[in-house]
C-alpha cells in the first residue's frame, strides 16, 4: 500500500488528501481541511499565502503521522494567479487574488491594443477573462512602483507551494496554460506576447509536464526527502485527469465547483471565427492534449447566497436549501449566472433581484425561490455551452462525466441531465484530488501513463448514472426565454448594487 498526499486548494478552501494505492485501486481519505480566505489591504484583495502554507504543512505532517511512510506529494490549485520572487528567492508580495478590482475591462482592452485581440487568441487560444495572467501582468507593469522591476522569477500559486516545499523553481505546464501567455504551437511561453506587454521572458522557467519529479521535501517532520511530483497543477487539469471515461465513447466533462468547467479533450486546437466569437479556451491537459472548454460561473452564486443568509456562525445547511428549492415554482425567475455584476463578492440576493427587475421577471421572495433561480440559471448555461461544444467540435456526445463536490446534489445532476438531454455519469466527487494522485502514480512509475491512470480510477469508484426524464420538455420551453433575458441584461447599463 502506497500513500500519496494530494494538496488540493480551491478559491475558498483547501485540503490535504491521502490517496492510498494498493496496486489496483485508489482510496481517498481527507487528512485536513482549512479555509482559504483572502485578505484586504490598501483597497486590494490578496491571497494569504503564509497562512495557506502553514495549513498545508500542518496537513502534510498530520498525514505522515497518520500513515507512516509517504510515497510522494503533489499540489493543485486554481489558475491564473501568481507570486514574484526577488533575486534572493524571497516572495516580494502576497499574490493578488483574481477577484481584485485591478482586474478590469480597461486593462484588458489596453492589452488588446498592444497585442491585437484576435492575434492573442490565435496564439494562445485562451478565453478572455479580465483576470487572465496576461492582463494582470500588464497592470503590474504600468503601476507607478512595479514589483516587476525587482522580480527575478514568476511562479503560479501551485508552483509557489512546490517551491516552498522542495526549493525548486519551476513552472508546471497545465497551470501556465491558464495564463494567456503560452503559445499553442510551441507549448512554451510566447515571446511575442511577452514582448508586446513589456515583460521579460526570463521571469519564466521551462515548462515541466505532469508526472515529473521536481525535488524532495525539506524541513518537514516525517516528510524529509519525500518526492514532490508536478501534477496537473491547475485543479481542473487534475479533475479532468480523474474522468473515468471509456475511450470508445464520445464524452464530455463537467468539473463542478465555484466555477463550472464544461468541455472536451482535443488532440488539436479548435480555432476559427466561431470559437473566437464564443470565447472558448484551450488549456493544457495532463496527457498533452487540450482541454477545450468554457469557463462558466458554477456554484459561486449559491455559495454567495448561503453566505448572505449566514448569521454569525449559523449558516443554512445545503440539504435545507435544496429542500426549499425543490418546493419552489420551476422557471419562475431565469438568471444568467455569468452576468457581470454577479462576479464580485457580496449582496448576491440584491444582485439577483436587480437582474429580475431589469429583465421584467418576478423577483424571488423566499430562500427557496432564490436558490432554485440560481441553480436553474447555472444549468441553463450548461445547456447553452453543451450545444456550442457539439457544434464547434463537429461531434455529438454520448455521455457527460460530472465530477466534483456539486455532484452530491441530486437535484443539480437531474436538472443537468434534463436540460442537456444527455446521460450523465457522476464521479469521482474528489475529482481534483483523484487526478492529483494519478499524476503522482505516473511520476512514481506505478502507472505507465495517464490512460492507465484513468483505468485505475474506473476500477476504484462506482459512478452514479442519471438519465433525462420527462422534464426535459420544460427545459426546452424555458430555454428561449432564458436566452432573451440574458441578452436584455447584457445590453443594460446599470450600477451594481
Amino acid at each position: 500500500m502506497k500513500t500519496c498526499l494530494a494538496v488540493d486548494l480551491g478559491a475558498g478552501s483547501g485540503r490535504v488528501v491521502a490517496a492510498r494505492f494498493d496496486g489496483g485501486k485508489i482510496v481517498l481519505e481527507v487528512v485536513s481541511r482549512f479555509d482559504n480566505a483572502p485578505v484586504e489591504f490598501g483597497g486590494h484583495i490578496f491571497w494569504n499565502f503564509p497562512q495557506l502554507l502553514s495549513d498545508i504543512r500542518a496537513g502534510l505532517v498530520a498525514g505522515a503521522a497518520k500513515y507512516g511512510e509517504i510515497a510522494s506529494v503533489g499540489v493543485d490549485t486554481w489558475g491564473v494567479d501568481y507570486g514574484l520572487l526577488d533575486k534572493s528567492g524571497r516572495l516580494i508580495s502576497l499574490p493578488y487574488a483574481y477577484r481584485d478590482s485591478r482586474n478590469c475591462p480597461e486593462r484588458t482592452q489596453e492589452v488588446f491594443d498592444l497585442v491585437g485581440k484576435r492575434n492573442l487568441y490565435d496564439r494562445t487560444g485562451i478565453q478572455f477573462m479580465d483576470f487572465n495572467t496576461v492582463f494582470q501582468l500588464h497592470t503590474e507593469k504600468i503601476e507607478k512602483s512595479s514589483f516587476l522591476d525587482v522580480a527575478e522569477k514568476l511562479l503560479f500559486v501551485p508552483d509557489l507551494v512546490n517551491y516552498a516545499l522542495c526549493g525548486v523553481v519551476a513552472n508546471e505546464a497545465t497551470i501556465a496554460s491558464t495564463s494567456g501567455l503560452v503559445d499553442l504551437e510551441t507549448r512554451d511561453f510566447s515571446r511575442p506576447v511577452l514582448s508586446a506587454i513589456g515583460v521579460d521572458p526570463a521571469l519564466f522557467s521551462p515548462l515541466v509536464r505532469p508526472g515529473t519529479v521536481l525535488g524532495k521535501i525539506k524541513g518537514l517532520a516525517g516528510l524529509e526527502g519525500v518526492p514532490v511530483v508536478a501534477v496537473g497543477s491547475h485543479d481542473t487539469a487534475s479533475a479532468v485527469a480523474s474522468v473515468p471515461a471509456d475511450p470508445a465513447t464520445r464524452w464530455g466533462y463537467l468539473a463542478t465547483g465555484t466555477w463550472a468547467l464544461l468541455g472536451i479533450e482535443s488532440a488539436a486546437p479548435i480555432l476559427g471565427d466561431e470559437s473566437f466569437a464564443l470565447n472558448y479556451t484551450h488549456e493544457g491537459a495532463v496527457n498533452g492534449k487540450f482541454r477545450f472548454l468554457k469557463n462558466c460561473t458554477g456554484m459561486w452564486l449559491v455559495q454567495e447566497l448561503r453566505r448572505a443568509w449566514t448569521r454569525g456562525d449559523a449558516a443554512p445547511s445545503w440539504d435545507e436549501l435544496t429542500l426549499e428549492a425543490r418546493s419552489a415554482e420551476p422557471f419562475r425567475s431565469l438568471i444568467d449566472p455569468d452576468w457581470a455584476p454577479f462576479a464580485s463578492p457580496g449582496k448576491m440576493p440584491e444582485k439577483m433581484a436587480q437582474f429580475c427587475r431589469i429583465t421584467g421577471q418576478p423577483v424571488p421572495e423566499t430562500r427557496g425561490q432564490f436558490y432554485r433561480a440560481a441553480m436553474e440559471g447555472i444549468v441553463m448555461r450548461y445547456r447553452e455551452v453543451w450545444g456550442e461544444l457539439e457544434t464547434l467540435s463537429g461531434c455529438g456526445r454520448d455521455i457527460l462525466h460530472m465530477i466534483g463536490g456539486a455532484i452530491r446534489d441530486s437535484m443539480h445532476c437531474q436538472m443537468a441531465a434534463d436540460a442537456m438531454k444527455v446521460e450523465i455519469e457522476c464521479g469521482p466527487v474528489e475529482g481534483s484530488a483523484t487526478g492529483n494522485a494519478v499524476a503522482q502514480l505516473v511520476g512514481l512509475g506505478e502507472a505507465a501513463d495517464f490512460d492507465e491512470g484513468r483505468s485505475i480510477v474506473r476500477a476504484s469508484i462506482a459512478p452514479g448514472r442519471v438519465e433525462p426524464t420527462g422534464n426535459a420538455a420544460r427545459w426546452d420551453d424555458a430555454f428561449p426565454r432564458w436566452l432573451e433575458f440574458k441578452r436584455t441584461a447584457s445590453a443594460s447599463r446599470v450600477e451594481t448594487v
